[in-house]
Formats: C-alpha cells, sequence, structure tokens
C-alpha cells in the first residue's frame, strides 16, 4: 500500500468521521464567547469531568459547562487549522486530541486552553484514536499503522510497533487490567493482554473495516464498524462472533449510557440501541442526510451527538424501536 490513496478510499477506510472529515467545510465567525455548534463538522466527543468537549474541522475544539446546551470555542496554539479526529481525557484536567498533519493537542486545564505537542508538516496522514490511563501509558493509532506511545500523559510521543503493517488504526480502548484492543481496515484487530507491550492479531468473521470499538461494564467487547457489521467477544477478544444489527450502513461511533444501554451511530444519521450488552439491536433512527460520528451521554436524560450537523441533543428515549435481533451468530 502507498500513501497516495484516492480520498475516497481513505473516507472509506480511514476512520469513524472519515465520510466527512477529509473534506472540511468553511467555518462561520464565531463570536467571542459562544458559538453556535449546529453548523460545525464534529468528529469526536469526550467527557471532561461534568464538561463536553467537541473537536472536528480546522482544529476546532468546542466546551460545554451546561451538558451541551451551550458551547464555547477553546483557545488553541498553535492553531494549525487541520481537521481534528478524536478527543480522550485521562483524568478530569488532562486530555488529547488528534487528527490529521500527526497532530496532537493537549490541555491541562479541562479543555478550555489546548498546545501543541506534535505536528508533522511533510506528511498529511491523520492520526485517528486515542486511549490510556491517568497512571499508565497513553496510545494514539492512525493511519498507515501508526502507533504512538507516551509515558509522561501526553506531553511526549515516541513510536510503537504492532503487527498490522500499513493497515490503518481506527480505534483503540481498553481497561484497568492490561487489556487492550485496536481495530483497522480489512479485519484487523490487534489485542494486548500486557498494557501495549506486546500485541497478537486475532481473528474475526469480518474482513472488512472496523471504525470502533468499546469494551462494555460486564466485560463484553464490541467491535463495529462498515455496512453495519458488529462483532462480539465474551472472553476478552480471544473469540468474536457476529450479530446482526439490522442495518446496512456503516457505524462510526459507539457508547454505554449509564444503566447499561449501548447505543452506536453511523452514516446517514443511523442510530441503534441494546440492552443485552450487543447480543440484540433495535433500530432507532436510519435513512437520513447527514452522518454521526460521535455519541456521548450528556445527562438530563440525554445523548449529545456529533457529526457532519455539528452538535445536537437528543432524549435517550425519543423512538420506538423500528426492528430488533434476538441472537448473534456465530463465526
Amino acid at each position: 500500500m502507498t500513501k497516495t490513496i484516492p480520498g475516497l478510499l481513505m473516507s472509506a477506510t480511514v476512520l469513524a468521521a472519515a465520510l466527512f472529515a477529509f473534506a472540511p467545510h468553511p467555518l462561520p465567525a464565531f463570536p467571542a464567547t459562544v458559538v453556535t455548534a449546529n453548523h460545525l463538522q464534529i468528529n469526536g466527543l469526550a467527557e471532561a469531568g461534568r464538561r463536553l468537549i467537541a473537536v472536528g474541522e480546522r482544529g476546532v475544539i468546542l466546551f460545554s459547562d451546561h451538558a451541551g446546551a451551550s458551547w464555547r470555542r477553546a483557545v488553541v496554539a498553535p492553531d494549525e487549522a487541520s481537521a481534528l479526529t478524536q478527543v480522550f481525557f485521562v483524568s478530569p484536567r488532562i486530555g488529547i486530541a488528534v487528527g490529521h498533519d500527526g497532530w496532537i493537542l493537549r490541555t491541562i486545564d479541562g479543555g478550555e486552553h489546548w498546545s501543541e505537542v506534535h505536528f508533522d508538516r511533510k506528511h498529511s496522514d491523520p492520526l485517528l484514536s486515542i486511549w490510556g490511563q491517568n497512571d499508565g501509558p497513553l496510545f494514539v493509532t492512525g493511519s498507515f499503522g501508526q502507533l504512538l506511545v507516551s509515558h509522561d500523559a501526553g506531553a511526549t510521543w515516541s513510536e510503537a510497533k504492532t503487527p498490522a503493517g500499513d493497515r490503518h488504526l481506527n480505534a483503540i480502548v481498553g481497561d484497568a487490567q492490561g487489556h487492550v484492543l485496536i481495530v483497522g481496515e480489512t479485519g484487523t484487530l490487534l489485542r494486548s493482554t500486557d498494557g501495549g507491550a506486546t500485541w497478537q492479531q486475532r481473528p474475526v468473521p469480518y474482513q472488512g473495516s472496523m471504525f470502533g470499538a468499546l469494551m462494555l461494564a460486564d466485560g463484553t467487547w464490541i467491535a463495529y464498524g462498515m455496512r453495519g457489521n458488529v462483532l462480539r467477544s465474551t472472553d476478552r477478544g480471544e473469540t468474536w462472533t457476529h450479530v446482526d444489527s439490522h442495518i446496512g450502513t456503516s457505524y462510526f461511533g459507539g457508547t454505554q449510557i449509564p444503566g447499561g444501554e449501548l447505543v452506536l451511530v453511523g452514516q446517514g444519521g443511523a442510530i441503534v440501541t441494546s440492552q443485552d450488552d450487543g447480543l440484540s439491536f433495535a433500530v432507532r433512527k436510519v435513512g437520513g442526510v447527514q452522518s454521526l460520528a460521535a455519541v456521548l451521554d450528556a445527562g438530563r436524560g440525554q445523548l449529545v451527538l456529533g457529526g457532519e450537523a455539528g452538535v445536537a441533543l437528543l432524549p435517550l428515549t425519543p423512538l420506538a424501536p423500528l426492528s430488533s435481533s434476538r441472537s448473534a451468530s456465530s463465526s
């Protein structure tokens, strides 16, 4: 694989939000404080304590202290104006945002101010996902097999190796017991049982691109991606089964809300939910124009959604299920 790839292929395989992250729109003029957040392309969402953080086109970072009801624009220095793809907080104060051109930003004040710690002016290859813990290493994954690691809470970064070759590594998640999962294109699924020191490639029943993953509260692992494919593991990634999610559009973002309900969002505004830890899914919404890239619990009985139309709030139970699946099929 070379690094000259048509934009359409990158949009299908690089990351959950890549269907729109590669074509940024002009930004509107912003007031000094409060920002209208429904006209921005948002690719990633995170929680910083009770604060919500959103990142997206042209390096925009927004934060809300009002459960997503109003947003303010954070200070980014220097402002490279490259698209940001994901954001993650290891504590209410310390967070990392990543994006195109190898851009890595860091905050130590809960997301109000961000400082650049890495930028690659020679290559536009995007970084796509972050995961880590406050008392352990942080990891960043990206296109063409990029895996970066930090041992100082994101202040500095070095390259690490995996058996993935140059496949795009779209998402990384982990737990407090040293289990870490990376998913990517062409059925790439990497598992570590030693906190990311070593990696093993695991076989999966779907050889297409996976755009995201979750480790659920009951220990179940979920991977999701292209064409509505959802994979499920109950043995910490050793084996995987395929789950019928009932729609064929790609999933780009997911979360588990308090109470255990699993929510996946994606192409065309699709929203599916599961109340049995990913064993079956109900279709809540399908058939829209603008895609969703990220979802989080906003509190106050609402979800916050990020995507092509910016940030929006949605009641947790606004729609009756359109359909459901009652079983997972083995690979």
